[in-house]
């Protein structure tokens, strides 16, 4: 990933968003399991399965990029440890304090896996009260994951399609400046590895001519112009209008 447009410390920043996912009973039962009173409906573990949607290898390099931004930026919420403390009286200081300080550090294996039918997953090892916290952010991830992916290998494909209808790709490009910053950074990202264009190409962020609508996906052609191509840019246009309605 380019250091200029994905920034290392920024990137683990917007990452590390997805912290807010860690919820409340999981940290319950992280702390039980690290002060070993853990009651029957916990179930600890030191692994955990993410199985990867296709099978395309840019899918698992791409996850595999976010998933080292989320294990740089990644911390458990003080206020829910707090909540926690309310809420179980047996949590102990030195608890609590260890849950502050815990972090992501797993040891990540990507393979085919009998236990999931012979996917392509990545094993994901760490300390089980780590995995019972990470385990709501990481489903998170992926499934913002997967949708911006699909999206961008859509957008993709058209401009594939376009080169072998008129022999020249329109430029698309992703300007994301009025979106969330972790749906926008994880999109941007899908955009940039899978060649696709990332920023404005006609003005600098914060000048004139930003588009400031929820999402933009410019589609720009040089004729001649294959109306197939063009109708494809309007129904993704429309599909983004019905989903803000």
């Amino acid at each position: 990933m380019s250091d200029q447009l994905f920034p290392k410390g920024r990137s683990a920043e917007i990452l590390g968003e997805l912290s807010a996912w860690t919820s409340v009973a999981d940290i319950m039962v992280a702390a039980r399991v690290l002060e070993g009173r853990t009651i029957l409906s916990d179930q600890p573990e030191s692994m955990l399965l993410m199985p990867l949607q296709h099978e395309e290898p840019e899918f698992g390099q791409i996850f595999g990029i976010l998933l080292g931004y989320l294990i740089d930026g990644y911390i458990v919420p003080s206020q829910k440890v707090a909540l926690c403390r309310a809420l179980d009286s047996q949590i102990t200081d030195a608890t609590a304090f260890t849950l502050q300080s815990l972090r992501f550090r797993p040891t990540v294996h990507a393979g085919r896996f009998q236990e999931i039918g012979n996917r392509h997953a990545f094993a994901i090892q760490d300390q089980p009260a780590v995995i019972e916290l990470i385990r709501a952010p990481l489903n998170c991830l992926m499934d913002l994951f997967l949708d911006k992916y699909e999206y961008a290998k859509s957008l993709r494909n058209l401009g594939s399609y376009a080169e072998n209808k008129t022999g020249g790709r329109p430029t698309i490009f992703h300007r994301p400046y009025a979106d969330a910053y972790l749906p926008s950074f994880i999109e941007a990202a899908c955009f940039y590895a899978l060649g696709l264009d990332v920023g404005t190409r006609f003005a600098l962020p914060g000048h004139v001519n930003i588009d400031t609508a929820y999402r933009a996906v410019n589609v720009q052609v040089v004729p001649p112009v294959d109306p197939a191509v063009l109708r494809v840019a309007f129904q993704y246009g429309q599909r983004m209008l019905n989903d803000l309605r």
